[in-house]
């Protein structure tokens, strides 16, 4: 049984009864329905219903994951995590200690042929921290623009 009910839950609680279906692709939820006792005539009829639903948009799910097989995901981000000081993506202030001295760049990062990849760019006394920064974005850029190209190829 465990087979046939696969992506299929049963919820029974206070005012709600009926069988949940969840359909996963790509990373994710691709479709999820509620089929009520109530809606679908009883419990038997519900768990038919959400059966039949299940099956057809699996069969969706799988002719799309084959569609998108080839292609990848973009190979950087659009926009800056919440946590991004710089306001650039992939550009990162970093301010550390290493062998009892302070070390402070900014570093471009980007992703290649799925691997992390950065650039660092240290503040000096002949490079300041404005000049750090304004290379390390022209870095990221630059390998954006190189990625986006290869990617849309």
């Amino acid at each position: 049984m465990k087979k046939r009910l696969k992506g299929i839950s049963r919820i029974d609680s206070k005012n709600t009864h009926g069988w949940y279906v969840r359909i996963y692709a790509n990373g994710g939820v691709f479709v999820s329905k509620l089929f009520s006792d109530r809606l679908h005539s009883g419990k038997q009829q519900a768990l038919k219903d959400a059966t039949a639903f299940r099956d057809h948009n699996q069969m969706v799910a799988d002719l799309q994951k084959e569609h998108m097989r080839g292609r990848q995901k973009k190979p950087f981000y659009e926009k800056p995590p919440k946590n991004n000081t710089s306001g650039i993506v992939g550009v990162n202030e970093i301010k550390t200690v290493a062998n009892d001295r302070d070390v402070h760049y900014y570093q471009a990062t980007w992703s290649e042929d799925g691997k992390a990849c950065s650039k660092k760019f240290y503040v000096t006394r002949k490079r300041t921290a404005e000049q750090a920064k304004e290379l390390a974005i022209k870095h990221r850029l630059q390998m954006e623009e190189k990625l986006r190209k290869e990617w849309e190829e």
